[in-house]
């Protein structure tokens, strides 16, 4: 999926304050005040970011989609309007569109800028328009590149505060009569990816999907595109240029047992399904465990998100922020206690225990 830059380091990304899965904010926290106890500290305020209602969520998307519109009929005018006077050929225009993709030219149709566009539809749409971004800044004005970073800063926007149940229900009931919200199918060009999630996600934003997406695949992630979702399971699926499907199958092969701590129970690309994680397994705790002792602080910021407990105790009766502490994991011990957790610290000189 496209529509701009995602950070890698989750772990510094502002907490959400609504919904039940989110992480804790520490900064509006306090402990039960005794004197030898202290709250964790944080000297730069965190910054709150409000969930969308449902309505809200189809009202952003059907905008989106209208401006989405009227943006693609802008940059088929100007490129018309640039071949018309010579200064850029359409098969130029679309060997940078097919290397963007890693395509082969021969696959799109460029006879003129329509059905270039329309050659190329698979792989973008409102969700998704980074080919649209790459194209506009090679050949096109400054005011379209700067109505294009417009319209990907609302997009960005949205996919933070949108969690992915409403999301799914408004492309349902509202898009599906929609090609831009159309499922996506196998052809010469894309092949379709199916993810199949633990129901917790339900409760995600689409920015954490993309968060996720860009950590196991890097900048492949950037060519996904036509995100659908289906009923019953958590189901997401996404189209790719069909030359990426077997770096897509290597990287989960790679990956398994990270995808699996994060609730990520199969993935199937084109014909090719590779199980994960059993449908049955709701055991994020025991999740956050692995992760920690594997020193994986990305894996630590979403499990929590996700909504495992800080607090709970293995089966020797220490916490994730325990386990931590231990390993002489600092940065992971640090997400759990701003995630809520608490370590237990005994000052033997006074035998008092202290809460950090």
């Amino acid at each position: 999926m496209k529509g701009g830059h995602v950070d890698p380091n989750l772990e510094q990304q502002p907490s959400v304050s609504k919904g039940p899965l989110q992480p804790v904010d520490v900064t509006a926290q306090s402990h039960t005040p005794q004197p030898t106890i202290t709250g964790s500290q944080s000297s730069t305020p965190t910054t709150v970011i409000e969930l969308s209602s449902k309505s809200e969520v189809a009202t952003n998307i059907g905008s989106l989609h209208s401006r989405f519109a009227t943006l693609d009929t802008k940059l088929r005018d100007e490129f018309e309007e640039l071949v018309e006077n010579g200064k850029v050929t359409i098969k130029a225009v679309a060997r940078s569109a097919a290397a963007f993709l890693n395509i082969r030219v021969s696959s799109l149709k460029y006879g003129n800028v329509n059905e270039l566009f329309d050659s190329l539809q698979p792989h973008y749409d409102f969700f998704s328009c980074g080919v649209l971004k790459h194209l506009t800044y090679t050949y096109l004005s400054n005011a379209l590149q700067t109505e294009l970073t417009q319209y990907i800063d609302s997009l960005d926007k949205f996919s933070e505060s949108s969690q992915l149940k409403y999301i799914r229900s408004t492309i349902k009931e509202k898009l599906s009569s929609l090609p831009a919200a159309a499922s996506p199918t196998t052809s010469d060009q894309t092949k379709p990816v199916i993810i199949k999630l633990n129901d917790r996600w339900e409760e995600m934003t689409i920015s954490k999907l993309k968060t996720v997406l860009k950590h196991y695949f890097g900048v492949t992630s950037d060519l996904f595109s036509h995100i659908s979702f289906d009923y019953g399971s958590f189901v997401i699926t996404l189209s790719i240029p069909t030359s990426l499907s077997q770096s897509i199958i290597d990287a989960i092969n790679n990956k398994k047992e990270s995808m699996s701590r994060l609730g990520i129970l199969e993935v199937a690309v084109d014909k090719d399904t590779i199980p994960i994680r059993r449908e049955d397994n709701d055991n994020f705790v025991t999740s956050l465990y692995e992760s920690v002792k594997a020193g994986d602080s990305f894996e630590v910021s979403m499990l929590l998100q996700l909504g495992a407990d800080p607090n709970s105790k293995d089966e020797r009766g220490k916490s994730a922020v325990e386990i931590a502490n231990e390993g002489g994991h600092t940065q992971i011990k640090k997400i759990l206690l701003t995630g809520g957790g608490e370590l237990l610290i005994l000052i033997h000189t006074h035998n008092i225990p202290l809460i950090q």
